[in-house]
């Protein structure tokens, strides 16, 4: 519901949209939507980023929305963003996750445009989170590509390659490709893995390791953060280094606690050893 100080707010951004004052009206309705999100001054906001010529400003937004699907209008804007992003990869996830219930006629970024976007990302040594949402911008073919050359980068870290495999994933590819995991190179297909925190090894681990420090609360978040290191680490090929999940999570808790990992030790070792510094 909106409050009387988000609605006067919201006026004046309309008095300041007409008299063509952009930057200001965005600056009232942030500052409206800083006292409590609602779903009129998403979209309000959402209109003016794109106004403004700031689509990415507004694809953040949208993104936190929970009714991305399920509202009609909060779909609509955020298909809008997705045209004014060029997130034509995005697009085809929502296709296909959506088995085509859902689409979203997108156009990539010129060819131009993409060799810049595959060119700054390579040359980037911590990639951002703008960085790597900007190869969204990409058709298919280059996108696959150049996924498949940064999986075998050993210079990235485990978790860009472990976003680009979720994404293949939502576009269903049905394709093998080749990772690097812990410095090996391994085979995987797509659409036959599961997002990590959908793997039911995973899930089993992440359970275990609940149960084992349900006494100690405070420790939790911090372990969990350590197990979400070690999995992700392992990402698309859980099953093959992990086969007994609950005993994976008791060694994982013995090597966080005792610095002993058990029967699993040296794998933890590798593991630490191939995180980013």
């Amino acid at each position: 519901m909106t409050t009387l100080s988000q609605k006067n707010l919201l006026t004046l951004a309309q008095e300041n949209e007409a008299n063509g004052k952009l930057d200001l009206a965005i600056q009232n309705v942030e500052e409206a939507l800083r006292t409590g999100s609602n779903k009129e001054i998403v979209l309000r906001l959402c209109d003016l980023y794109l106004k403004a010529d700031q689509a990415y400003s507004a694809y953040s937004l949208i993104k936190e929305e929970k009714d991305l699907f399920s509202d009609d209008e909060i779909f609509f804007a955020y298909s809008r963003v997705l045209q004014a992003n060029h997130f034509l990869i995005e697009a085809l996830e929502i296709k296909n996750l959506s088995k085509g219930e859902k689409e979203v006629e997108v156009l990539p970024a010129s060819i131009s445009e993409q060799q810049a976007t595959m060119e700054k990302f390579r040359l980037s040594k911590n990639p951002t989170k703008y960085e790597y949402d900007q190869l969204f911008t990409l058709d298919l073919i280059n996108f696959t590509n150049f996924a498949q050359s940064l999986l075998l980068d050993p210079s990235l870290s485990f978790a860009v390659h472990l976003v680009l495999c979720e994404d293949l994933f939502r576009l269903g590819i049905n394709e093998s490709f080749d990772v690097l995991v812990l410095g090996k190179r391994e085979k995987f297909i797509p659409n036959q893995i599961n997002l990590l925190e959908k793997d039911p090894i995973y899930r089993e681990v992440v359970s275990a390791i609940g149960s084992r420090y349900y006494h100690r609360p405070s420790q939790l978040p911090a372990v969990l953060g350590e197990v979400n290191l070690i999995l992700g680490s392992l990402y698309p090929k859980l099953s093959k280094y992990v086969e007994e999940p609950d005993s994976f999570a008791s060694d994982i808790a013995s090597y966080i606690d005792f610095q002993d990992g058990r029967s699993h030790h040296d794998l933890f070792r590798q593991i630490d050893h191939n995180l980013p510094k």
